[in-house]
């Protein structure tokens, strides 16, 4: 891990977005209890911390949002010693001022982290490299032709086609075959299902959506479900002082009833994993279980660490469970939202705040 130099004053910690709405009640948007919870932190440690926009760090312009009585207040501050990527377009991400910028902040030799979204292609592709991880893995290609999906429909039955820059469950097609039928689902609007009565009739919608983006087909797995609600589970996942990854918390995501991704942005719940998994499994097998998973979660962290340039120091890692209880590796979000807790009126700062907030004093 390289450090920035200790001995640079002042110390500074700045999380960077795309924009910030003074006129709103909330000008930080999603990430406000995240920024709230820092900015505590910071000021115990005596380190500066501010938010700041994506065009004002381009520019050099060292004004930023800071904390105070009165919300948000933009004032004069120092640069920047280490930053937080909590940019939320991945459109901003992939332009040559965004490029520019992280050029400009390793040539100056400041830790930019997480450095940028990953595509799920690129991830896939990664954790099927990996011995380890493989076997955990949905059977995922880059998509795709009516030919590939007819080879995929018939072997798998049911199949998910999903854009590479994707986030919050969106533009995700379901295709499934009941007899001589075809049936399509964009998540959308899940509610509705349309028949076809061959594949190629199917195609036709979802390659309108292919001349715009890039999409992975994807192997359909028959997971578990609650109350017909499917469930997946959330690890996030955090690099520590000594560069090691681990698991800071853990969820399980009941996704809405007429959806079939679990996305809280799409009507999901969320619940304690411990507690979900007490339906299912003794508390012997269940402490194992989930040893397991954790175990598996860690090993793709390790694993997209080391494929991808950039320095990443947190990631969602989204599991799920087969009806033979067999573990799936579904995504890994290096941007995964603030909001998936369930809430514990004792805690004031949440422990992924505290694993970014230690990390970060490792670099000052």
């Amino acid at each position: 891990m390289q450090c920035f130099p200790k001995n640079q004053e002042p110390q500074s910690f700045v999380v960077v977005t795309d924009s910030i709405n003074e006129e709103s009640l909330n000008p930080l948007g999603s990430i406000t209890t995240l920024c709230e919870e820092l900015s505590e932190l910071c000021g115990d440690s005596e380190i500066d911390f501010y938010v700041t926009t994506f065009k004002k760090l381009l520019t050099n312009e060292l004004k930023g949002y800071k904390r105070s009585e009165n919300g948000w207040t933009l004032m004069n501050v120092p640069a920047p010693s280490i930053i937080h990527n909590r940019i939320h377009s991945r459109r901003l991400e992939r332009t040559k001022e965004f490029k520019l910028l992280n050029s400009s902040l390793t040539s100056q030799q400041i830790p930019f982290f997480n450095a940028r979204f990953l595509n799920k292609l690129e991830v896939f592709k990664a954790l099927i490299d990996s011995a380890y991880i493989k076997p955990y893995v949905p059977y995922t290609e880059e998509c795709c032709s009516v030919v590939q999906l007819e080879n995929f429909i018939q072997k798998y039955e049911t199949v998910f086609i999903k854009p590479v820059h994707g986030s919050q469950g969106r533009n995700i097609f379901k295709v499934t075959k009941d007899k001589d039928l075809y049936r399509l689902k964009n998540s959308q609007n899940s509610e509705v299902e349309v028949e076809y009565k061959s594949i190629s009739q199917l195609f036709n919608p979802i390659k309108q959506q292919l001349s715009k983006r890039t999409f992975i087909i994807q192997e359909g797995l028959p997971l578990i479900s609650k109350d017909d609600r499917l469930v997946d589970f959330r690890f996030l996942c955090h690099k520590n002082k000594f560069n090691k990854w681990e698991v800071t918390s853990t969820v399980a995501r009941i996704g809405h009833p007429t959806q079939f991704v679990s996305n809280l942005a799409r009507g999901g719940d969320l619940q304690k994993i411990d507690e979900f998994l007490s339906h299912y499994l003794p508390k012997k097998e269940r402490i194992h279980f989930k040893k397991l998973m954790i175990e598996l979660a860690i090993e793709c962290c390790i694993c997209i660490d080391s494929s991808f340039d950039g320095l990443f120091a947190e990631f969602g890692v989204d599991l799920a469970i087969d009806n033979q209880f067999n573990p799936w590796v579904i995504e890994i979000n290096s941007k995964p939202s603030k909001d998936l807790h369930v809430s514990d009126p004792i805690q004031k700062i949440r422990p992924s705040t505290k694993a970014i907030f230690s990390l970060v004093q490792s670099y000052l």
